[in-house]
């Protein structure tokens, strides 16, 4: 009883001291310390403790935190459930290279937390390069992937907010990964990442239930929004995103390539997608199911870079593809694309090679195939035959299905499948119908091909609606 007594009055004092020291609580009165910018990372150990002891004390007092006045190093900061961080215009936590593991900040087990902007988490990619390609136009990492922290990595959390204008850039991996968690509210913020640096996804929502992305802006060289479902974390499902803009050197949207759980619900409408490798697209490479998604009112403009990257300046593409022949791909269906715009320089693909791609709808859709950037002149790199890794082929207008164990060891980065630029082809795909769908084709070119193609396993597809 002594000791219950005992520590009563120890919160009763913290409480008081908080109270004092004021609301929210200012990291700087734990301790924290701006960095010199000869010794960028001088404090990281200090800064960490500090931050971590704001979060504790803020659960037990006022439950709001502030991050002001400059650059803090710093390095697995854990969110503290019911606790309210602002980062003041002009303040960044920035992670600490070498010493950060799994991210910048975690909000783990954690319920009822909100992050605000408009200041920074800040990733410091530029620490994590060991060369740079300039035939790719791509930095080399210093460490592989998934060994490099994320800036913010939620895992099991829930109800939990991103708002007010928060800045997240410069991932030396994934900006923001939303993992196994549920009812999360992001809202305004603003992601950006170095455009020759790899890996560095805008936001990945994986395995989770209930996440809603509004008024938001991307702009990374990976993947933009990158839906994925991981074995033994559940589905995702309820996913919402409207009013975001993306830029890419990938792609803008894409499904996996993890596709281990079911992911259905899922409602992309209001997008604006502009200079991307890449539009709209699924990796379907694993058992997990994916249905009913729609995409609406969305306008995109994609163009050809670099092979290495994801994407191949086509405006859509769906894969069902084994990623190697131990695993059983599962069923895509139920997708509905409606009110698109799309300028591109590569046609559609709508491919379910492995186990079909079902209940396909296209309804006042209207893609222009055009020809404008540096790559699609023939400066950039040759693509490789898929059938034949020694054949140099014309990246323009070729399929692009990678992942895929059919390409054979050693073809992950430059192969394709050559082919034409159709407004869209369907590869075993059944029940596809258009309404008020039109192709246009601009500044005639070799590559071209016809408003849309289908091969013999394809059956149901209704193009009376497509001119």
């Amino acid at each position: 009883q002594a000791k219950m007594w005992s520590f009563v009055a120890v919160v009763i004092w913290l409480k008081i001291v908080h109270l004092a020291m004021g609301c929210p609580l200012d990291i700087r009165d734990y301790g924290a310390k701006i960095a010199d910018p000869s010794h960028p990372d001088a404090f990281w150990e200090n800064n960490t403790h500090a931050i971590q002891a704001a979060f504790s004390a803020a659960s037990l007092s006022c439950h709001r935190v502030l991050v002001t006045g400059g650059d803090y190093a710093s390095a697995d900061l854990y969110m503290t459930s019911n606790v309210d961080l602002t980062i003041a215009q002009g303040a960044r936590i920035v992670t600490a290279p070498g010493n950060a593991t799994g991210a910048l900040l975690h909000i783990k087990d954690c319920d009822n937390a909100t992050v605000r902007g408009p200041g920074t988490l800040y990733g410091n990619a530029e620490r994590y390069i060991s060369g740079y390609s300039p035939i790719d136009d791509r930095f080399e990492p210093s460490s592989p992937d998934g060994h490099r922290p994320r800036v913010i990595l939620f895992h099991n959390a829930s109800n939990i907010q991103l708002l007010d204008g928060l800045q997240v850039r410069n991932a030396s991996d994934w900006h923001v990964h939303i993992q196994a968690s549920r009812n999360i509210y992001i809202d305004n913020i603003h992601v950006e990442g170095d455009w020759r640096y790899p890996n560095n996804d805008g936001i990945d929502p994986d395995s989770s239930i209930n996440v809603t992305i509004v008024n938001s802006y991307i702009n990374v060289a990976d993947d933009g929004i990158c839906p994925k479902s991981s074995a033994g974390l559940g589905p995702l499902r309820n996913l919402y995103v409207h009013n975001v803009t993306i830029r890419s050197k990938s792609h803008a949207i894409k499904f996996g390539s993890n596709t281990d759980e079911d992911m259905s619900d899922i409602v992309f409408d209001n997008i604006t997608i502009f200079d991307s490798n890449g539009g709209l697209s699924i990796q379907q490479r694993s058992n997990g199911t994916i249905s009913n998604v729609t995409w609406s009112n969305i306008v995109m403009e994609t163009r050809y870079v670099a092979p290495r990257w994801w994407g191949n300046g086509e405006w859509l593409t769906v894969t069902s593809e084994p990623r190697d022949f131990t695993r059983f791909e599962g069923l895509t269906h139920n997708l509905r694309f409606i009110n698109i715009t799309a300028r591109a320089e590569n046609g559609g693909f709508v491919s379910g090679h492995s186990n079909g791609v079902y209940n396909v709808s296209f309804e006042n859709v209207h893609v222009t195939l055009d020809h404008w950037s540096n790559y699609s002149s023939g400066q950039g790199p040759p693509c490789y035959d898929s059938g034949k890794l020694e054949d140099k082929i014309d990246c323009m207008g070729s399929h692009d299905r990678r992942p895929s164990a059919r390409d054979g060891y050693g073809c992950s980065y430059y192969c394709r499948l050559e082919a034409h630029a159709d407004g869209v082809y369907f590869e075993n795909a059944h029940g596809v119908t258009t309404t008020n769908m039109t192709v246009t084709f601009k500044n005639p070119t070799s590559w071209y091909g016809q408003c849309a193609g289908q091969d013999p396993a394809s059956s149901d597809i209704d193009l009376s609606g497509l001119t």
